[in-house]
């Protein structure tokens, strides 16, 4: 290597609804932390560009020119797309010999579209951190781009795309580096500060093939997609914990991002073994239905899970399986749900809104299956139809998606039986309606149950109901309501956490109270 490069990668991480709202606490980012972490490793110079908020022109190109790249590198999300491209052409105006190189998921499921923006000199498609290394290395020696390495698309002046294959992706995560948490401030993070909680992923890839998820297409970009999903080894795991503790002393707990954390039984029981012994903090992670018994329920609360989310999406069960590719009962769902609280965990679930074929009454019934799950919590979110996903094209063949809807639009679907205005009243209703009817099941049985149930149902779907500008009012109630707890958790942070905790106890008293 000739010299060290001096890489900055520029992570977008606000929210459309967000984008101008300053002092907003950053979240952290995996595959910038690992990227950078291999780079560093072989000598280059990594800084980031930490974005809560949309900058203006000026203030963007002021804090490139900080850093004096010779590579700058864009985290692309589809959310965020739209104002990458925004930025990226004030490169292009102001910095125009600087390479601007981009990847993450979006860049990943529709290349093309990112090649062809204006400004763009690389691309890089799936895991990027020995093949981002090779292009940087390259660049340290020649001074220019490499147009024939591996899993990137480069572009000449002249507009000439060279599109390369994908190398194969590493096979044992314990040969990376652990991540640079350096290279974030890192305990200033919105999760470190607010719930002194650190994000952690020890594996990557996913084994099912849920139609709306990018995981099955970015699995199936690369020759040896038998072993996507892998994991570092227990032993590794726990070393990378031990780090973020020394990282920071202050957390009480760790949130696994893993897309299934018990997806493998052995590496799991082996893994809950050291972490009992070496670790000992409370822990929240993502499970599938499928994959809980009683046996693994009794081993999470023992080995300090509190929380325990798991994705739902819809509570109907043939728009479940004929759509979306999960085949679960929701007999079985309440019954694991039933499991997870005896053990004394919380239940907290994924939902969408807005999903192709979805109408009003089959939203109702994800409500109703989360009322009867007793689920402490929701995590609710509209449907994103993400480039290449197997969904996205059945809501393409079905003429549900409308080109003159904005990219940003919150309700990205246009469906003769679901409107959009009904789609936002229900999210902002979602879990109100939860306490509704959950309150039904306590109280009634039979007959008087079903009558009851059929009674709040029409209330709600009726004709005259003001879906439309309750709605309205809702949304603007929620946004408020975070807006108050952002400048809570950021004013009064030892209060804030306080109020945390007694919810969470509470939470544990009422879990305990039913069973």
């Amino acid at each position: 290597m000739e010299k060290a490069v001096k890489v900055l990668f520029i992570y977008p991480d606000f929210l459309e609804k967000t984008r101008h709202v300053k002092n907003i606490l950053g979240s952290y980012s995996e595959g910038l932390a690992s990227m950078s972490a291999v780079l560093k490793q072989a000598g280059h110079n990594v800084s980031l560009y930490h974005q809560t908020y949309m900058p203006d022109k000026q203030e963007f190109i002021d804090s490139v020119n900080k850093h004096s790249p010779d590579i700058i590198g864009i985290s692309i999300r589809t959310g965020a797309f739209s104002f990458v491209k925004e930025m990226i052409g004030w490169l292009n105006d102001e910095l125009p010999d600087i390479c601007v190189m981009a990847g993450m998921y979006h860049v990943s499921l529709a290349p093309q579209e990112v090649i062809d923006v204006e400004g763009v000199d690389a691309i890089c498609i799936g895991e990027g951190e020995y093949v981002c290394l090779d292009f940087v290395n390259y660049f340290a020696e020649f001074g220019e781009l490499n147009t024939k390495a591996d899993s990137f698309w480069v572009k000449d002046s002249d507009g000439t795309v060279h599109k390369n294959p994908l190398r194969p992706f590493i096979t044992d995560l314990d040969e990376l580096p652990f991540p640079d948490l350096e290279l974030f401030d890192y305990t200033n993070l919105r999760s470190n500060v607010e719930q002194n909680t650190a994000e952690v992923i020890v594996s990557r890839g996913c084994v099912y093939s849920c139609t709306y998820c990018a995981n099955a297409e970015l699995r199936n970009l690369y020759p040896n997609k038998s072993s996507y999903t892998r994991f570092r080894s227990p032993e590794n795991s726990i070393k990378l914990l031990e780090r973020v503790l020394e990282k920071d002393p202050k957390i009480e707990c760790f949130s696994f991002n893993d897309a299934i954390l018990n997806v493998d039984k052995d590496w799991f029981y082996e893994f809950a073994a050291l972490y009992r012994e070496r670790i000992g903090k409370k822990f929240v992670c993502n499970l599938r239905v499928e994959l809980i018994t009683e046996e693994m329920a009794l081993e999470l609360a023992k080995t300090g899970c509190y929380l325990v989310t798991i994705g739902l999406e819809s509570g109907n069960e043939e728009l479940r399986t004929k759509y979306l590719m999960r085949t679960m009962k929701n007999d079985h769902i309440i019954k694991v749900s039933q499991m997870l609280r005896k053990a004394g965990i919380i239940v907290n679930t994924y939902n969408i809104i807005g999903l192709p074929y979805e109408t009003p009454e089959l939203t109702l019934e994800t409500i109703k299956l989360n009322a009867q799950m007793y689920t402490d919590n929701i995590v609710i979110s509209y449907f994103q139809p993400f480039p290449n996903t197997r969904l996205r094209k059945i809501a393409e063949e079905a003429g549900f998606i409308d080109p003159s809807v904005r990219p940003n639009d919150l309700v990205q679907l246009r469906m003769p039986g679901y409107k959009r205005s009904d789609i936002i009243y229900f999210r902002y209703s979602f879990l109100k309606f939860i306490r509704k009817y959950r309150k039904l099941y306590q109280s009634y049985s039979g007959e008087r149950l079903t009558l009851e149930i059929d009674k709040l149902d029409r209330k709600i779907l009726g004709k005259a109901h003001p879906r439309k500008l309750i709605g309205v009012f809702r949304q603007k109630s929620h946004w408020l309501n975070v807006s108050i707890k952002r400048t809570a958790s950021r004013t009064l942070p030892g209060v804030y956490k306080a109020l945390r905790r007694l919810r969470d106890k509470k939470s544990a008293l009422k879990r305990q109270s039913k069973g």
